[in-house]
């Protein structure tokens, strides 16, 4: 009975990430939750109090799921290098998970939520800059951020993650995505080999 409990639970947090990532949390309706994860709105209510009851559920699902990537992400290139690993992390949970693109997305219709998706994935990134996080760097990794001062570093990091985001959306929305095309990840990776030149040496430039 339990179990059972507990996969109808689970059913209906990913029914509710699917609604709020694609209607917002305002236009997300409990019946709709209920028909997609398919349960009665009593099954609903037995589990979640309200609509905000199972947001908040569906926020920590997501922000569990991005704080496992970031545990996962290998630290020991330096600072700048792990830093751009780690979001380049968040973007894939992005692209692959719809309770963290949910989470994504009731931080911005929520804004009087306690808990903020990007402000923890962002604090993680920014932790890493300062060097107060990850493990010492090998000898042949680079060692520090160069001259680029971390919270320029930081900020440029949160705009391409919410730039990503977006871009995703788009795609989603427009049902663009082609299989053979890179993924949003891809570009997010490529963008960064790009930029990181500039970033670790920006007086040569």
């Amino acid at each position: 009975m339990q179990e059972r409990a507990a996969r109808t639970r689970q059913a209906l947090i990913h029914a509710a990430a699917r609604e709020f990532d694609h209607k917002g949390y305002a236009a997300a309706s409990l019946s709709c939750i209920s028909k997609a994860a398919g349960t009665s709105i009593g099954a609903v209510t037995f589990h979640f109090a309200s609509k905000a009851d199972l947001a908040d559920a569906v926020h920590a699902q997501g922000m569990a799921d991005t704080r496992h990537a970031l545990q996962q992400v290998d630290r020991s290139a330096g600072p700048l290098r792990s830093a751009v690993a780690m979001a380049s992390a968040v973007v894939c949970c992005l692209e692959g998970h719809v309770a963290v693109r949910a989470a994504a997305r009731l931080d911005r219709d929520r804004l009087d939520s306690a808990l903020s998706w990007t402000a923890m994935w962002s604090k993680s990134i920014q932790e890493e800059l300062a060097g107060t996080a990850g493990a010492e760097p090998c000898a042949s990794a680079t060692p520090s951020i160069g001259q680029a001062a971390p919270s320029i570093v930081l900020t440029l990091v949160v705009y391409m993650v919410h730039g990503a985001e977006m871009d995703l959306r788009r795609q989603l929305r427009e049902e663009t995505r082609d299989i053979r095309a890179s993924s949003v990840s891809d570009r997010f990776t490529r963008m960064w080999k790009t930029l990181l030149p500039a970033v670790e040496h920006p007086m040569n430039f």
